[in-house]
């Protein structure tokens, strides 16, 4: 289990490492930034990407849902991602807290 994480983390990185502006102008989080996503957008999954007894809620789960993959990653690579105190680890738990919430 813990060697398929270690694995989805670099496929992660890597799809990371390659994101590319979109042919249109805009990045790959459209008309705003991935710092700015993480700031606003996603800013009720703070809590619980820092802490697993923390709940996540409809209002960080609905919004997660939305943004596209190469978003997240692009994210995840922001200098605000670095340095808001977010545990990778923890964080990377979310979009199973979320299923779990709904199910």
């Amino acid at each position: 289990m813990m060697m398929k994480k270690l694995i989805w983390l670099v496929l992660v990185l890597a799809i990371v490492a390659i994101a590319r502006v979109e042919a249109d102008g805009h990045g790959v989080c459209g008309k705003y930034s991935p710092d700015w996503m993480l700031t606003h957008v996603l800013r009720y999954c703070a809590k619980p990407a820092k802490d697993l007894k923390a709940p996540v809620t409809p209002k960080c789960c609905e919004p997660l849902s939305k943004i596209s993959e190469k978003c997240i990653h692009a994210i995840i690579n922001s200098d605000t991602w670095k340095h808001s105190g977010i545990n990778p680890k923890i964080a990377f738990t979310i979009p199973k807290r979320c299923h779990d919430l709904h199910h």
